[in-house]
């Protein structure tokens, strides 16, 4: 899951998308967070995957979360690694990270644009639409 992501303006933390909003909507009141400034990757593009992949759980009820959904793309979109068990000797599949710190807009662009493109395929429509 993504941090929730705010920015400060006038004084006063802001959620930088809906999807932030929303988000924050499931805490509770008075809850804590610690905050870091980010660098120079896109947080509204980082947030607007996010959003879509929310939105596609809530509307094709296929995967049960966006977490869920997340590492399926990852997956199908071919990033991951593959290693051998030592144990087993049974082939296994890390997903790679799409943290600010292990991709860079570009290499998360392409990443957004494979991603929304399987999700067309299986949904039959443009899932930013949703």
């Amino acid at each position: 899951m993504p941090k929730i992501q705010v920015e400060l303006k006038d004084g006063h933390l802001h959620p930088v998308t809906y999807y932030d909003a929303e988000r924050i909507e499931d805490y509770r009141c008075g809850q804590m967070f610690n905050i870091a400034p980010t660098g120079t990757r896109s947080n509204p593009h980082h947030n607007l995957y996010w959003s879509v992949l929310r939105k596609v759980c809530r509307a094709s009820g296929l995967w049960p979360t966006e977490k869920h959904l997340h590492h399926e793309l990852k997956l199908v979109c071919g990033y991951y690694k593959t290693t051998t068990s030592p144990l087993t000797g049974g082939v296994i599949k890390s997903t790679d990270s799409i943290s600010f710190d292990s991709m860079t807009q570009k290499e998360f662009s392409d990443y957004f644009e494979a991603a929304m493109e399987k999700l067309a395929e299986v949904l039959g429509c443009d899932p930013t639409d949703l």
